[in-house]
C-alpha cells in the first residue's frame, strides 16, 4: 500500500514536469522539503527528456528547495513538537536535538548534501529556533551543489564520448603535471591510505564500540558497492589505454572505475564527521589529498576518484540514519 502511494505521488510528479516543465520542478522541490517524499533529483538529471535544461533545472530546484525548506521551517516554528512528533516520529526529534547540538548549521549542510532526511531538519530548524539566515545559506550550500552534481550527469549521460574525452583531458591535467616533491609524498600517501583506514577503524572500534560497528559496516558496505562496480564498468585503468602517463604506482589489470582507496577514505572522513567534528575534517581533507594522489600516480582518472567520493560520502552517512538501530541496541 505504501510503495502503491509512493508509486502514485512520483506518477504525479512526473505529470507535473511532463506537462509544466520547470514549474513542475519548482513545485516539487518546495513541496519535498517539508512533507512529500519524492526528490526532484530524478527529474534534474532526465531534463533532457523532458525538454529542459539541467542546470536550470537545479537552479529551480535549488530555489524551490529553499523555500519550501523555509515553508518547513515556519512550520516547525508554529506548530512545534506535537505536528513533527505526530508526522515524522518522537525518535526524530530526539535524534534531531541531539544533531543540532553537536553540528548546528553544518547538520543543514550535510541533510541538503546527502541522503540525510532534508525535511525533517528543516521543521526541527524551526523547532529549535535556528536562525533564518543561517538555516537558509546553509541549504543553499548543500543543496546547489548537489542539484549541480546531479544535472552534469544528467547531461554528460547523452554525451559519453564527451564525457570521455572530459575524463582523459582532466587526468593529463592533473598527471602531466608533476615535480620531485610530489612524485616522492603522493605514492607514499595513495600506497598507506588502506593502512590508515584500518589502523584508524580499529582505534575507534576500541574507544567506542557502538560507532565503530557503524563505522565497520559503512566501510564494508562501501567496499561491496566499489568493487562490485569496479567489475560491472570494467573500465580500463588510464596507463593501460593511454600514452605517457606519468606512472608512479602499479595496480595490475584491476579494473578503474571507481577509485576504492578514495572511497573507503571519503567513508571514514565523512563517518568521523559524525564522531569528532575536528577529527573528521583532519580525515575529510586528508581524504581529498588521497584522491589527488590516485591521479596524480597514474592509476585512476578524475571521475573515478569522484564516483569514489560521493560513494564514500553516502555510506559514511549513513551513520547517522535507522538502517544501524539494530547496531544501536548490541
Amino acid at each position: 500500500m505504501i510503495s502503491g502511494g509512493y508509486m502514485d505521488l512520483y506518477a504525479m510528479a512526473e505529470y507535473l514536469v511532463n506537462n509544466y516543465g520547470y514549474i513542475g520542478i519548482f513545485i516539487i522541490s518546495f513541496t519535498e522539503a517539508f512533507i512529500q517524499p519524492i526528490p526532484p533529483d530524478v527529474f534534474i538529471i532526465g531534463a533532457s527528456f523532458f525538454g529542459l535544461n539541467p542546470i536550470i533545472s537545479a537552479i529551480v530546484a535549488t530555489i524551490g528547495t529553499t523555500l519550501g525548506g523555509l515553508f518547513g521551517y515556519f512550520l516547525g516554528d508554529k506548530l512545534g513538537h506535537p505536528i513533527f512528533i505526530k508526522l515524522f516520529g518522537e525518535k526524530y526529534l530526539h535524534k534531531g536535538e541531539e544533531f543540532f547540538n553537536k553540528y548546528g548549521v553544518y547538520g543543514v549542510v550535510i541533510a541538503g548534501f546527502s541522503p540525510l532526511p532534508y525535511k525533517v531538519i528543516a521543521w526541527l530548524s524551526g523547532i529549535f529556533e535556528m536562525h533564518k539566515l543561517l538555516f537558509t545559506v546553509g541549504t543553499i550550500i548543500g543543496r546547489l551543489p548537489r542539484f549541480l552534481a546531479v544535472a552534469y550527469f544528467g547531461d554528460v549521460l547523452g554525451n559519453i564520448n564527451r564525457l570521455s574525452d572530459i575524463n582523459i583531458y582532466l587526468f593529463y591535467l592533473i598527471n602531466s603535471h608533476y615535480n620531485y616533491i610530489f612524485d616522492a609524498i603522493m605514492p607514499i600517501i595513495s600506497k598507506t591510505a588502506y593502512p590508515l583506514i584500518a589502523i584508524t577503524s580499529l582505534i575507534i572500534f576500541i574507544k567506542n564500540r557502538k560507532f565503530g560497528m557503524k563505522l565497520i559496516f559503512a566501510l564494508f558496505l562501501a567496499f561491496m558497492i566499489a568493487f562490485s562496480l569496479k567489475y560491472l564498468v570494467n573500465e580500463p585503468r588510464p596507463y593501460l589505454v593511454l600514452d605517457n602517463v606519468h606512472l608512479l604506482c602499479n595496480e595490475g589489470n584491476e579494473p578503474s572505475f571507481p577509485s576504492g582507496h578514495t572511497t573507503l577514505a571519503f567513508t571514514l572522513a565523512t563517518s568521523l564527521l559524525f564522531y569528532s567534528k575536528k577529527l573528521g575534517i583532519l580525515f575529510l581533507s586528508w581524504a581529498i589529498i588521497v584522491a589527488y594522489s590516485r591521479v596524480y600516480v597514474g592509476v585512476h582518472y578524475p571521475l573515478d576518484v569522484l564516483a569514489g567520493m560521493i560513494i564514500g560520502i553516502f555510506c559514511g552517512c549513513l551513520t547517522r540514519i535507522d538502517i544501524y538501530k539494530l547496531i544501536d541496541n548490541i
